[in-house]
């Protein structure tokens, strides 16, 4: 790669609109690690929610940001992540690392 070439961050991809996939309080996989990575970079732009711990555990702090962003997204405050939940926290963490390139 050329020196004067950047990096360009890759967008998270939504979840396809089949099945009933759900992230849930307790789970522990990469997609939690990637779940609470958009919640890091998305807390600078929402203030009604802390940082998490980005360590792929579903935990009691992951749940509660994920009810404040679910609340200011005007989805349901379930705390679980559902496709709908996924495509608009994606849709967000998209359009801020795309706007601070």
């Amino acid at each position: 790669m050329d020196h004067n070439e950047r990096l360009i961050p890759q967008g998270i991809k939504p979840f396809p609109d089949t099945g009933n996939y759900e992230i849930a309080s307790g789970d522990r996989h990469d997609l939690v690690t990637i779940l609470q990575i958009m919640l890091d970079v998305l807390r600078v732009y929402y203030d009604d929610f802390d940082g998490v711990c980005v360590d792929g555990v579903f935990d009691e702090a992951t749940c509660d940001a994920i009810k404040s962003f679910q609340k200011t997204s005007g989805l349901p405050q379930s705390g679980c992540v559902d496709v709908s939940t996924w495509n608009r926290l994606a849709e967000e963490f998209n359009a801020a690392i795309y706007e601070n390139q």
